[in-house]
């Protein structure tokens, strides 16, 4: 049987750019709950921007793996948390000082529903302005990298694929601390090495108890790989990467289409049946 169900947000449970899941999607995530299966998101959004998605509604995410893995919550309780050590972060700042259309954006761990953040070096404000839009933060342009604790970093590029790649094998190579996850494009997650969403899987089954086979999981994109991987009810949402599509055990419809809602609304059924959903038996 089902006993945890993770998905990511956006362009998974929220289309990218929407403002809140759809009224299906938290009345689905509800009923879900009432039948005791845990839910949550497996996201690279923090506290506060869950806060702000679920409009103020936290039971939606009492339990969860967020900001990428450095956060995870069992049942309203963190049970671990992740900082990023400030030389790390100061590392990334160096290495793109020379990369005129790229620059780190850090999240302190003391924050608010107004998500500020740092953006780091000499930027153009117009670049920053159309981050802070896209990713909803309010970004504050400074030199250096403050000496405070930093839960989150990102890495905007305003370039494109090949640029991506490229901000890759620049980080790699000077970084060697740092994993990139790119969840959108023109945008990186920073994490420091050996911190996913699959390390925090493995935090949250220790956790709870349960086991890979009692969870399902859904994902669309490059961020999601690896902890799709790691269980067999693995679910893209059709709008997802073809990487994804393909490593994903299951398909249900897309995320502009309430593709995760309906999934969810299956669970709920045969939860309730005392079965398997069917979208997990190929049907």
């Amino acid at each position: 049987m089902i006993k945890l169900v993770l998905s990511d947000m956006d362009n998974t449970l929220i289309p990218f750019g929407n403002r809140h899941p759809s009224a299906r999607t938290r009345a689905a995530i509800h009923d879900l709950l009432d039948t005791g299966v845990l839910f949550g998101p497996d996201t690279g959004r923090d506290y506060v921007e869950l806060m702000r998605f679920f409009a103020m509604d936290e039971t939606c995410f009492q339990t969860g793996i967020i900001s990428t893995g450095k956060r995870i919550r069992v049942r309203g309780t963190y049970v671990s948390q992740t900082i990023i050590p400030h030389d790390v972060l100061c590392g990334v700042h160096r290495a793109l000082l020379d990369e005129a259309d790229k620059f780190l954006v850090c999240y302190p761990l003391e924050t608010n529903l107004l998500n500020p953040a740092y953006a780091i070096g000499d930027i153009n404000p117009d670049d920053l302005a159309f981050c802070e839009k896209r990713f909803t933060f309010n970004g504050a342009i400074v030199p250096e990298v403050p000496d405070i604790d930093f839960v989150a970093a990102t890495i905007a590029c305003m370039g494109g694929p090949k640029e991506m790649e490229r901000t890759r094998r620049i980080i790699a190579q000077a970084c060697p601390a740092i994993d990139l996850v790119s969840p959108v494009p023109n945008w990186f997650d920073v994490l420091p090495k050996g911190v996913s969403k699959a390390s925090g899987l493995e935090v949250l089954l220790k956790a709870t108890g349960f086991s890979y086979d009692e969870v399902v999981i859904f994902g669309d994109a490059e961020n999601d790989l690896e902890i799709l991987k790691k269980v067999p009810y693995s679910v893209a949402v059709a709008n997802a990467t073809p990487e994804v599509l393909r490593t994903a055990n299951y398909v249900v419809g897309a995320s502009e289409d309430d593709g995760v809602a309906c999934a969810l609304e299956e669970i709920t059924r045969a939860t309730k049946a005392g079965e398997m959903p069917r979208f997990l038996m190929g049907e």
